[in-house]
């Protein structure tokens, strides 16, 4: 009998990343739990923008950033005017008249009106009456309403107690704005 080392067992290959699924699986594990908390995050963010305009309780100047985009369309403000006085009549709280550039590969002009309604109720009733001077029809959009007439040219959308109403110089304008718009 020999002082030297016991001669060892053949090992088996390593497996490889063993910390990705072998064990406990410790990445697999995690990547699930963040895929969970993002989901929840995003859903509770999407009830949120849409609770935060039933009322809306801020400015709604505030809500008309300098420059915004979508789909690879930009549209720039050129100009804001306090139209509240206009609207009063039909139980707004606050409006506010924009005008917008679409800027793509011409330059249109938008106009429009971004008002808000003590509650959504009244921001619905408004963009009925709206959408039947205009020679629109009224159809769901989410949790709000939306109408188009002219062709396209003009159109007008509530979410919670807001409404805003867009007339665009050429056909897609108006709803190109709708889709970029942040309310």
């Amino acid at each position: 009998m020999g002082s030297g080392p016991l001669p060892s067992a053949p090992r088996a290959p390593a497996k490889k990343w063993p910390w990705i699924l072998g064990g406990c699986g410790c990445l697999t594990l995690v990547a699930i739990v963040l895929t969970i908390g993002a989901m929840f995050f995003v859903g509770n963010k999407a009830k949120r923008a849409t609770a935060k305009f039933d009322p809306y309780k801020g400015s709604v100047a505030a809500l008309l950033p300098e420059e915004m985009s979508d789909s690879g369309m930009k549209f720039k403000r050129s100009g804001t005017t306090d139209r509240t006085d206009s609207w009063k009549s039909e139980g707004a709280t606050e409006a506010v008249g924009f005008t917008y550039n679409q800027i793509l590969i011409v330059i249109v002009k938008i106009d429009g009106a971004l008002i808000n309604f003590p509650s959504s109720a009244d921001a619905a009733a408004a963009l009925k009456a709206t959408a039947t001077e205009k020679g629109g029809t009224v159809t769901a959009k989410g949790k709000g309403q939306r109408f188009t007439a002219q062709n396209g040219k003009v159109v007008g959308w509530t979410n919670g107690s807001l409404m805003c109403l867009v007339v665009g110089g050429t056909d897609p304008a108006a709803g190109n704005f709708e889709k970029a718009a942040p309310f």
